[in-house]
């Protein structure tokens, strides 16, 4: 296997991304504690995506709000009611370029595998 097919992410980058799954599973299944299978294509974008996200603000999120911000990346950029914006107590003046980040990817539409 070619070392290019495969991506190891950081600690951060990692913490980041299940909480994003977290998230998905908060606002997209009945029982969030229910460990659902998402698609692998799915998976696969959404680690994509928040891998973008995350390289374009890692150097302004801290170590004491990586995990929120990876469920503020879901709740944000699909317009759940909350996310960076509801949070300028968490992440100050980065709140509203979170915000805009976010947006910016556009909704996203949680897929599972059906077993």
């Amino acid at each position: 296997m070619n070392k290019t097919d495969q991506i190891t992410l950081t600690s951060r980058e990692q913490a980041f991304f299940n909480a994003y799954l977290e998230a998905i599973r908060f606002t997209e299944t009945e029982q969030p504690e229910y460990s659902e299978c998402f698609d692998p294509d799915f998976y696969r974008e959404s680690m994509i995506d928040c891998l973008a996200f995350y390289s374009h603000n890692e150097c302004y999120l801290s170590h004491d709000n990586i995990e929120q911000a990876g469920h503020d990346f879901w709740l944000t950029r699909n317009g759940h009611g909350t996310g960076f914006w509801d949070r300028p107590e968490i992440y100050g003046k980065y709140a509203e370029r979170f915000t805009k980040v976010s947006e910016s990817f556009g909704e996203a539409y949680a897929n599972f595998w059906d077993n």
